[in-house]
């Protein structure tokens, strides 16, 4: 993407830190810069930024214009640089910071919301809208969107192409909803949410009665509540409750494809990674963190500040706070083959053990 060129003394005073050169000598210098690159491959107008002290060889080859850096490891650089040999005049100019890392994150957001295209509010020519929603005229409606009956789209909401709002469906302030989402009947998606590309929200959760061999379908009723602050990944589908609602919650961050069942909570701040699933009914506490690929079955409670690891399977509740792990480490085939042959026979060795304990 192409980043609006930027001063360095601008992004200094909305950010704050300091600016030092490794030379130890005073900086005068102000470069123009055009976004944020790697130390690998960033020039003398981009800004990069060095987060762990394990790659600071970097340095010693980097062409990039501003680093930036912990205030409190720039010292120990500075002279690790010079005792590498690096040319200090050559060096980039360090920007001195607390966390470089997260002044990464906010200033890519400050230059992407400063650089990016943003469509004039109105309704495309070709959307599809009820003459019962009630629309924002500062909202953006994209080409081929629909929009149901008595849907209500907040002040300053984004909606790209083909994107489909059920009826009485509620979009809160400055949500951002990407091409071909789709929003079922009712649901509720707060203010300042993302919903990238292909997710789904609000379809029905997966509920079957059997009789005599076959599926009678149990309708789905409840909702999907979204609360503020939420982004949901590409691909990612939400099921409604069948009677309650699904529930998500302040500050969520769920990556691509990701599957949560009917009636699931997620307390806030809790972030999954990619192909997560969540069975129906469980119930996740707040700032969790779940690993990809990582299985919840359902009607299960994790309690607040857990962390599940990729790939881990959950079969029960988890009773207190902390990080778990389910998986077996890779080893080479025939290797695993041996070590599942001998977990079958834990429970008959378990049982000799026992007789031999008795004897």
């Amino acid at each position: 993407m192409k980043f609006i060129e930027t001063a360095l003394s601008q992004l200094v005073v909305q950010f704050g830190g300091n600016i030092c050169s490794f030379s130890g000598l005073p900086s005068q210098s102000n470069p123009s810069l055009r976004g944020i690159q790697t130390l690998e491959k960033g020039t003398a107008e981009h800004l990069g930024f060095l987060a762990n002290p394990k790659y600071k060889e970097q340095l010693l080859t980097t062409r990039i214009g501003v680093v930036m850096v912990k205030a409190d490891q720039f010292e120990g650089l500075s002279a690790w640089l010079s005792d590498q040999g690096r040319d200090p005049t050559s060096a980039p100019l360090a920007w001195l910071l607390p966390d470089p890392y997260l002044a990464y994150a906010k200033i890519q957001q400050w230059w992407l919301a400063q650089s990016e295209f943003k469509p004039a509010p109105g309704i495309h020519p070709t959307a599809v809208v009820d003459p019962l929603a009630n629309i924002d005229p500062s909202a953006s409606v994209g080409p081929n969107v629909v929009i149901g009956a008595h849907a209500v789209i907040a002040n300053g909401v984004r909606l790209d192409a083909g994107v489909v709002i059920g009826r009485d469906v509620q979009v809160g302030t400055r949500t951002r909803i990407y091409p071909n989402v789709t929003v079922y009947d009712e649901c509720v998606i707060g203010s300042n949410c993302i919903l990238h590309a292909g997710c789904v929200i609000g379809a029905d959760g997966f509920g079957f009665a059997p009789e005599q061999g076959h599926w009678v379908k149990i309708p789905q009723v409840g909702r999907v509540v979204i609360a503020d602050d939420v982004e949901v990944g590409a691909n990612t589908t939400i099921d409604r409750g069948a009677l309650d609602d699904t529930v998500i919650g302040f500050g969520v961050k769920l990556d691509n494809q990701i599957m949560i069942a009917h009636n699931v909570q997620v307390g806030e701040r809790t972030a999954m990674a990619g192909c997560v699933g969540v069975a129906g009914s469980t119930r996740i506490g707040a700032r969790c963190t779940v690993g990809g690929a990582a299985m919840i079955l359902g009607h299960l409670n994790i309690p607040d500040g857990t962390h599940i690891s990729a790939a881990t399977t959950v079969m029960s509740s988890i009773k207190e706070a902390g990080a778990y792990t389910g998986i077996f480490p890779m080893e080479e085939h025939k290797n695993w083959e041996r070590t599942a042959v001998s977990l079958k026979q834990l429970v008959k060795l378990r049982g000799e053990l026992r007789d031999l304990q008795k004897k």
